[in-house]
């Protein structure tokens, strides 16, 4: 290990206690040994506290922080606060990993000398196992950095490894949902050099419903606002060609938000101002054209129809219900 860089794995816990042991093993067992293995307990209700209890006393590279409950970004942020790492992984609590995973993203990124290496993931779902992302081929960093502004390439944080130093001054943003939707452009502009490996290592857990919010919340769409908002700031910064996209799919999510929350409301005044308030300034650019005739609708009737909107709300609240009805018959 004296020639290994440290990796520390940053791993955020809440209740999940039928997955967190197959998640800390898939990572005790890693091929790379030089690891400093961090499990946040952010208040999970569960023994999922006990379970990081235990696993302290079967492996000294494993550190434990409990914690009061601040979701997700919270939890890796004082796991990225802790860290004395080279390197940094992020695996959550109901995946788990492939033993070679970070003997063969250590070995990419020193051999390349890359500030971010990201590998395929086996998707798990209730209709089995699927790869995804296992066809790209050797792009340049602002290849890379367009298809994350266009949303073509993961924007999921577990399934890539990273330099510390990239962390520096970058934290994850609390309080808001699809957080990884939002960091991870400012994460590629500040890597100087990044590489996609065909390979699947990671393995993502789509049958946990419990981690799943409603796609029918306001509060998820509002994340989804959040996170494309700011792909839409660093592509009017750094990458042109992004723009509109990234333009046309925050419009849709700010509208999405607003209408959902009519009828069932759950954002705040800060994040209902911070919609409407964006809206109105795409109205004045007169950036409207491509959103689609289903959004145009929605977004007049937020000012003139209230009753659209309200309709709409209970008919997507309906077909939310109907969807995870299925999904449980079918599980």
């Amino acid at each position: 290990m004296k020639n290994q860089p440290l990796v520390s794995v940053i791993v955020p816990i809440y209740n999940v206690e039928i997955y967190l042991e197959k998640c800390i093993n898939s990572i005790i067992n890693q091929t790379y040994k030089n690891l400093e293995i961090i499990l946040v307990d952010d208040g999970s209700p569960d023994n999922c506290g006990k379970i990081c209890d235990e696993y302290v006393l079967k492996d000294k590279r494993i550190k434990v922080i409990h914690k009061p409950n601040g979701g997700l970004s919270d939890a890796r942020n004082a796991g990225l606060d802790m860290a004395k790492g080279e390197y940094i992984g992020f695996v959550d609590s109901d995946d788990y990993i492939a033993e070679e995973m970070y003997k063969e993203l250590v070995d990419i990124a020193l051999k390349d000398g890359a500030d971010i290496v990201a590998c395929a993931q086996y998707i798990l779902n209730n209709k089995g196992v699927r790869v995804s992302q296992a066809n790209i081929a050797d792009l340049t960093i602002d290849e890379i950095r367009y298809l994350i502004l266009m949303d073509r390439y993961s924007n999921c944080v577990p399934d890539k490894l990273y330099k510390a130093n990239l962390f520096r001054d970058l934290r994850f943003c609390v309080g808001v949902y699809s957080e990884d939707l939002f960091i991870m452009p400012s994460l590629f502009f500040a890597a100087k050099k990044a590489v996609l490996t065909k390979k699947p290592y990671y393995y993502y857990n789509c049958t946990n419903q419990s981690s799943i919010m409603s796609s029918f919340s306001a509060k998820r769409k509002y994340g989804f606002f959040n996170g494309w908002a700011e792909h839409e700031r660093i592509s009017a910064l750094s990458c042109k060609r992004a723009l509109k996209w990234s333009q046309f799919r925050a419009i849709r999510c700010a509208v999405s938000s607003l209408v959902v929350d009519i009828h069932k409301p759950v954002l705040t005044q800060k994040e209902i101002k911070h919609c409407k308030s964006y809206l109105e300034t795409k109205r004045k650019e007169g950036i409207i054209a491509d959103i689609g005739i289903k959004y145009k609708i929605l977004w007049w009737g937020l000012d003139n129809c209230p009753l659209i909107c309200k309709l709409y709300g209970k008919l997507s609240f309906l077909l939310d219900k109907f969807k995870k009805s299925m999904k449980r018959r079918k599980g």
